[in-house]
């Protein structure tokens, strides 16, 4: 494992470096399959414009983000992150994108949903952590209830890809559900 930071049984995360944005991680924001359901991926991806973001979230407060590696391979295959981190409220946007393709459906979304709400609440005493999530996503919504995520409400036609929109489903966990939920584990 190359410097990591939170540790599951599948996928390990680590933070983010210059190097990550030369390999896999470039080519998945061009991915529409990757991306068909994100906020993210509606221009191409330019190497000046990766580099733009992670200058800014490597210098920023209010933002984390990690690389998803694969414990087995020690190969990255995504990313995740708490955004838009309001230190008063103690409240932060979660995000995450599985790249690499081979690697959906095998819980890796769950697990590093599980670990960065650990992250969150135990490390950074965070108060809530929610997301928005593509209605139409019903695997996603459903890896982020099986991590403690609640659904809030929907927010009506709130993105538009594809030709068309969309709504996105609201979800948070509260840190009195997650340890809550944790007595119970």
């Amino acid at each position: 494992m190359y410097h990591p930071y939170l540790i599951g049984e599948k996928v390990y995360l680590r933070g983010i470096e210059k190097e990550d944005l030369k390999g896999d991680y470039f080519q998945w924001s061009n991915d529409w399959e990757v991306t068909k359901y994100m906020f993210r991926g509606e221009r191409p991806s330019r190497m000046e414009i990766l580099e733009e973001y992670y200058n800014s979230v490597i210098r920023s407060p209010n933002d984390i983000e990690l690389i998803i590696v694969d414990k087995k391979t020690d190969k990255p295959v995504g990313n995740a992150g708490l955004h838009s981190i309001n230190w008063i409220g103690r409240a932060a946007e979660y995000r995450i994108m599985i790249g690499d393709k081979k690697s959906w459906n095998r819980g890796y979304g769950t697990e590093v949903a599980k670990l960065m709400l650990f992250y969150a609440f135990d490390r950074l005493n965070m108060n809530r952590v929610w997301l928005g999530v593509n209605a139409e996503l019903e695997g996603g919504i459903r890896s982020y209830k099986k991590a403690g995520f609640k659904e809030e409400g929907t927010l009506r036609q709130e993105q538009y890809r594809n030709g068309r929109h969309y709504d996105i489903v609201r979800m948070s966990v509260l840190r009195e559900e997650y340890y809550k939920q944790q007595t119970k584990e």
